[in-house]
């Protein structure tokens, strides 16, 4: 294949977190059995181990395509995949049924996720090349219209207004969130760095149609910041619109309407004093972090009718029920594991020099702080891809969309 087709596939992550993902959420939504289409989902691992082997087969037919230019035999490339291929097929059926024995051993596969979804949009990238941010925001631009279309269904369907919607992608906790920041990510590439016309476009209306629609509170805090402090234009206009964020954010903290998505039962608050206590109490645990495979704490939880009574040691709590993917980080593995993330965005967003990477920087922030978004494959796959695009210089036109 030659460079400029190896660049067509660039986008494939984009699709994959933007589109198919929320399909295959909604698939499952409307078959009325959403176990069987998790694994394609948001917070599944499929689509992006379906992409690292698309990778693999491509640099394969590549590297076969150059030994065939030198008159070279393309059996021992072929040989490699059928190695590769045996082996993953060997891994499926053998590692994963040992990793369902070996339960002290899942809390930290499950930490691992991030640094080795990072690593995928590095291979990615050096392998196809950085995609365009003109092609993440026509991405956000998508999933924005998918979010006001599960909105509206949602209010027709319940007969009033209700928050975040939830008609078609389910009532899981967190997802408004984890939608709300791609369509951050999606935000953050419509930014400008040149002049541009007076009027935003259809991309950054869509994308700031789906973040209202959504009622995502991180979400609508980060877009009113970059609305204001990082967008061009107009400032009447940019200020207008990020008050309507502000709007959006009061009314799903003060308004009695209903809400369909599942909240957790605790709060992010209890996790946070629940959090810092037991790093308190361990030698050097803010710097090393807790035990993964042991709770951070026992919590006694009042819901449906259940009460604990005085005997009760109450219901362990461990580091990956932790809400917040900055908490999460922290408890895992101390302080130095949220400081490398921010760390790393921050060096892609000065690299890049451009608003950008800080658009992306400021979804982070308020993403990481009260949501799960770097523990869901499909925010940080996105999120890594879109720093990597962030620190490549890419030439910033105004004809972008």
């Amino acid at each position: 294949m030659t460079g400029r087709r190896l660049r067509l596939l660039a986008p494939l992550p984009y699709f994959a977190a933007f589109v198919a993902a929320p399909f295959a959420v909604l698939a499952g939504k409307l078959a009325e059995r959403p176990g069987v289409f998790a694994a394609y989902g948001l917070r599944g691992l499929a689509p992006w181990l379906t992409l690292s082997a698309v990778a693999l087969v491509v640099c394969l037919f590549q590297a076969a395509s150059a030994r065939a230019d030198r008159d070279q035999p393309r059996w021992p490339l072929a040989a490699v995949g059928i190695v590769l291929a045996l082996s993953g097929w060997l891994l499926a059926r053998l590692l994963v049924p040992l990793l369902a024995e070996a339960e002290h051993l899942a809390p930290l596969m499950s930490e691992l996720r991030l640094p080795a979804l990072a690593v995928f949009a590095g291979l990615w990238a050096w392998s196809f090349g950085a995609p365009e941010r003109g092609t993440l925001a026509n991405a956000g631009a998508a999933l924005g219209a998918l979010v006001v279309l599960d909105f509206l269904l949602t209010a027709i369907m319940a007969r009033s207004l209700v928050l975040g919607g939830g008609y078609l992608f389910g009532e899981a906790a967190g997802t408004a969130d984890i939608l709300a920041f791609l369509l951050c990510l999606g935000l953050a590439a419509t930014l400008e760095d040149g002049p541009v016309p007076g009027q935003p476009r259809l991309a950054r209306w869509l994308i700031l149609a789906g973040l209202l629609a959504g009622f995502s509170r991180p979400g609508l805090a980060a877009a009113a910041l970059m609305l204001v402090f990082l967008e061009r234009g107009p400032f009447r206009l940019r200020l207008a619109m990020a008050l309507a964020c502000a709007l959006a954010a009061w009314m799903s903290l003060m308004l009695p309407l209903p809400h369909l998505g599942g909240g957790d039962e605790l709060g992010l608050a209890w996790h946070q004093a629940a959090t810092f206590e037991a790093l308190s109490q361990e030698p050097w645990g803010f710097f090393t972090g807790l035990p993964l495979d042991q709770p951070v704490a026992l919590a006694m939880p009042e819901f449906q009718g259940l009460l604990w009574d005085d005997e009760s040691q109450g219901l362990p709590v461990y580091a990956f029920d932790i809400p917040s993917s900055a908490l999460r980080l922290l408890a895992g593995w101390g302080a130095g594991g949220p400081l490398a993330v921010l760390a790393a965005a921050g060096f892609c967003a000065l690299r890049g020099r451009g608003r950008f990477g800080l658009g992306l920087v400021t979804a982070l922030i308020f993403g990481a702080a009260f949501s799960p978004v770097l523990h869901v494959p499909a925010t940080a796959a996105a999120l890594a891809l879109a720093l990597v695009s962030a620190a490549s210089r890419q030439p910033q036109g105004p004809d972008r969309p």
